[in-house]
């Protein structure tokens, strides 16, 4: 299982930093392919649990969230609620047991994948934007990476195993301590004061860990293992990019908000 994580993430890795080095049609394209391919997964999921998410309508929506947020089109909020309109209006032709959980399961993906998604446009698009968002993906790998190992080779006390069996305390505080570490060593390259890099760095951990919780949550509720097995060792792309979404935000506020860039 480690060689394969190994292997896909060599292969993945160049791509995903070659994409936030080049921006533009590279990033705008690289983005909305994975969060594409991570809301079918998620409205799969649904689907194989029973429910029934409006595939289409959910993969548009999202599609449409990432272009606007890239460029000044200030569209949202009028396609979003004639969306909401629409698909309302033929559930009073189409209502039925469960219709209206998958309705909902519709709006949550949309939300989930393509509204935290669109963050990484947002964080890219300011400035030195190109290093912020290399800075947020190595400190979010290094705590998946950290409580990986931690929670491998030291993990006994269970961390919210009622949602995810598997996590441990262990692990959780190896990953926050791996991605202060690494926050430490990137600030110093960008003269980050250290105090912002170990805030920076912990809070980025523990988004991480919150999202990567969000998404067992949904697995557990729909009883998958994993989103499908699209990258060997890691299971699907929303498995990968779950703590991702989450860190996201949590890098444009901070940014905007704190160090105010």
């Amino acid at each position: 299982m480690l060689k394969l994580r190994l292997a896909s993430a060599l292969v993945l890795i160049p791509v995903i930093l070659g994409s936030v080095y080049y921006g533009g049609p590279v990033f705008f394209v690289a983005v909305t392919f994975a969060l594409l391919v991570a809301g079918w997964e998620f409205f799969d999921m649904a689907r194989r649990a029973g429910y029934r998410p409006s595939m289409l309508v959910g993969l548009a929506l999202i599609a449409f969230i990432a272009w606007d947020t890239s460029s000044p089109n200030n569209a949202l909020r009028p396609i979003v609620t004639i969306a909401l309109i629409i698909t309302l209006t033929i559930g009073l032709f189409r209502h039925g047991d469960g219709w209206l959980t998958g309705w909902a399961y519709t709006f949550a993906g949309v939300l989930y994948v393509g509204w935290l998604g669109s963050y990484f446009f947002l964080v890219r698009s300011l400035d030195d934007g190109r290093y912020w968002t290399t800075f947020a993906l190595l400190v979010a790998w290094a705590t998946d990476t950290g409580a990986y190992l931690a929670g491998t080779y030291l993990g006994k006390h269970g961390f919210f195993t009622s949602i995810s069996p598997k996590k441990t305390w262990e692990g959780a505080i190896g990953g926050w301590l791996a991605a202060v570490v690494v926050a430490v060593a990137l600030g110093a390259l960008i003269d980050l004061p250290i105090m912002h890099s170990i805030l920076f760095g912990f809070g980025l951990a523990v988004a991480c860990t919150i999202g990567d919780l969000a998404e067992s949550l949904f697995k557990r509720q729909t009883g998958v293992k994993d989103s499908s097995n699209m990258i060997p060792g890691h299971g699907g792309l929303l498995d990968r990019i779950d703590s991702l979404l989450f860190a996201a935000a949590f890098t444009y506020y901070y940014l905007i908000w704190i160090l105010r860039v």
